[in-house]
């Protein structure tokens, strides 16, 4: 091994020390939210994957999405996640499925005597000790695991399922931040497992591998045709508009005619009728 990879070696574990000691100094009051208590965690979406989850594997623990308990395939959990605004879970349905779950821990953003065996996330402390990053409820999963295994070094393994981040929504918003805290956790020394979806993913290194002058080509043909495309949507929809606001004013000119016909409008001079000829639309 070179000199110069002993350092970074040494500059790494270094980094790892800091952030282990950072997590762990001016500690406030315990969570109420206990830490991962196994070596393996499986952290379960409700994405197709979600069925290939270690349920009948003693070696994992295993949080969830509490909306998971509505899929058959979903068949056993320690933690159950529901960070969603009282808005939507005091809702008759849903909040009948969570009283019904009777999960030994439902993990809110606050406890609350309607849900049995709600706790409250510790918000505070993850925003305040890591990046204030959160875009969907598996970041606060993969938040926890991170300072649960800065603090215990437990979880070591985290494993995703059902967790596929390919719809647009998630991939615009949801997807980056779920990468970000992954990252943060590789970078910490724990091992990740995805079990499938575009996360961490891509169909080749740039530059180096599925490299193909005409597929670029005709990606480049493919995205000028997509514009056109828009472009003439955009068209179409302001030839729409421009229509509509034809019809009001043929029926708003009908009106008058009808109202003029009938001698309805009061008598004008001749140079006040040509002046309402000009202005009528």
């Amino acid at each position: 091994m070179s000199v110069a990879s002993k350092k970074e070696d040494k500059a790494f574990e270094e980094m790892i020390e800091k952030q282990q000691a950072d997590a762990k100094t001016v500690a406030p009051p315990a969570p109420a939210l206990p830490y991962c208590q196994k070596d393996m965690l499986a952290i379960v979406g409700t994405a197709p994957t979600m069925q290939g989850a270690p349920y009948d594997d003693p070696k994992f623990e295993i949080w969830s999405v509490a909306q998971a308990t509505s899929y058959p395939v979903f068949r056993r959990y320690d933690v159950l996640y529901e960070m969603h605004t009282a808005g939507y879970w005091k809702e008759a349905a849903v909040l009948k499925r969570l009283q019904e779950t009777k999960a030994p821990i439902m993990v809110m953003q606050d406890e609350y005597p309607e849900i049995p065996g709600s706790v409250a996330y510790p918000i505070d402390m993850i925003t305040t000790k890591y990046r204030r990053y959160h875009t969907t409820s598996i970041t606060y999963m993969l938040a926890w695991a991170l300072h649960s295994f800065l603090m215990t070094q437990k979880p070591y393994h985290v494993a995703l399922f059902g967790v596929h981040m390919e719809a647009r929504e998630e991939y615009t918003e949801q997807r980056p931040c779920c990468e970000y805290w992954l990252a943060r956790m590789e970078q910490a020394g724990m091992d990740v497992f995805l079990a499938g979806g575009k996360i961490l993913a891509s169909q080749g290194l740039y530059g180096y591998e599925n490299y193909d002058p005409v597929c670029w080509k005709m990606r480049q043909r493919i995205n000028a045709l997509t514009q056109g495309i828009n472009i003439r949507a955009n068209e179409e929809q302001e030839a729409k508009l421009k229509k509509h606001e034809q019809i009001g004013a043929v029926k708003e000119a009908e009106y008058w005619l009808r109202e003029a016909q009938t001698g309805a409008l009061p008598s004008l001079k001749p140079e006040e009728k040509e002046k309402m000829s000009k202005d009528l639309p």
